[in-house]
């Protein structure tokens, strides 16, 4: 795309912010009609014809039939095509990879889960390529609508798409976005599978406004902080890497002895109370109360410092417990005063591969895509 030509203040910048402004309100609104468009963006109708006659043409947006009429003709009325473009992801776990296709609102084309035969990780990355386009041409889809694909990896990923840890691979400085971007043509993101599932859960609830933190209880344990729907990832691009957090001075000295031999350089709070303790010892009320309240420790340090309006909880831990939230409130009540809202993830194992889509799609935006679409 040419920079010069979407400098603030030209026009070709102004119709690319006319546009995003309808494609925001046709996702708030469902279904509407041109007029009403003009009314709430208060972009002129002439305006709004043509850029609603210049997406019809590209497919984003299609008629939705005649509207109800208030003296005169009926309204056409329009709405958004999810169809229009399709995305792909690659969740990379120790134990399987997943790849799926779906579309612009997150519905699901086709789905596979595989072990990479591949030693090295750069031959996994290819593997998962070669099945991520068999399962393209298998729904016989068109390979220029293809908007991008999104790589889920359970580690710190930094701007250039460098993994720099992942303890449950045993990476370590893994260019994966150079491994993917030199088997594919489309744009690729790299991001981290809890900044994922955090936005994947935002999506789902159509909750854009406030602070929210999504944490994940498993064999890491970690947190995508949300504000205003926007990641914040941090001056290192390890904000949420709360799988270090000390929680229990006492776990220092036993890992400190231990040099991560055992823990596979996990951090010391999921180290000790990650799922991986949890699933190696006698489920029993005392273990879970003791884990828990570990956990209400974490929260804490979450809470007294960003203030969050909601704390949202997934992975194999937090579903694994009983009443978890039940008793991890009463667990906070007597620490913090003032406790946000909490509640499970509804997107189970399937938050961060939701979150991947949208992350195409806000990929896709910030390059400057003419055919940005916004959910």
């Amino acid at each position: 795309m040419d920079n010069k030509k979407n400098r603030p203040g030209t026009p070709n910048m102004l119709r690319l912010v006319n546009r995003n402004a309808i494609l925001t309100f046709l996702e708030q609104a469902g279904i509407t009609s041109r007029a009403e468009l003009s009314a709430v963006s208060g972009i002129s109708p002439p305006t709004v014809s043509s850029i609603v006659k210049e997406l019809m043409e590209e497919g984003w947006i299609h008629n939705a039939g005649g509207g109800v009429s208030h003296g005169g003709k009926p309204p056409q009325l329009i709405k958004l095509n999810p169809d229009a473009r399709f995305i792909g992801a690659v969740q990379m776990n120790a134990d399987k990879f997943r790849i799926r296709l779906s579309n612009l609102a997150g519905q699901v084309y086709a789905e596979e889960q595989f072990k990479p035969s591949g030693r090295s990780v750069e031959e996994q990355c290819r593997e998962s390529v070669s099945r991520l386009t068999g399962l393209m041409q298998a729904q016989q889809l068109q390979p220029e609508l293809w908007l991008g694909v999104c790589v889920v990896v359970p580690g710190v990923v930094n701007d250039e798409g460098i993994v720099s840890n992942a303890p449950e691979l045993h990476w370590h400085q893994e260019p994966i976005l150079h491994y993917y971007t030199a088997c594919l043509s489309c744009p690729v993101v790299v991001e981290n599978d809890v900044n994922l599932a955090a936005i994947g859960d935002s999506w789902k609830r159509k909750a854009w406004a406030g602070m929210s933190v999504y944490i994940h209880l498993d064999r890491g344990i970690g947190a995508g902080i949300l504000l205003d729907g926007k990641l914040y990832k941090g001056a290192h691009f390890a904000a949420g890497e709360i799988g270090s957090l000390i929680v229990d001075p006492a776990t220092v000295g036993q890992i400190q002895a231990d040099p991560y031999q055992s823990t596979g350089r996990f951090g010391y709070f999921e180290a000790q109370f990650g799922y991986k303790t949890f699933q190696s010892q006698e489920r029993n009320i005392r273990l879970e109360d003791r884990i828990i309240q570990h956990i209400a420790y974490a929260m804490v340090n979450i809470i007294v410092l960003l203030d969050p309006d909601t704390l949202v909880f997934g992975g194999r831990m937090a579903y694994g417990i009983d009443n978890f939230l039940g008793r991890l409130s009463n667990a906070l009540a007597v620490l913090v005063s003032v406790t946000p809202k909490m509640h499970m993830t509804s997107l189970g194992d399937d938050a961060s591969l939701f979150g991947a889509g949208r992350a195409v799609i806000e990929n896709y935006r910030s390059q400057g895509g003419k055919y940005a679409y916004i959910l």
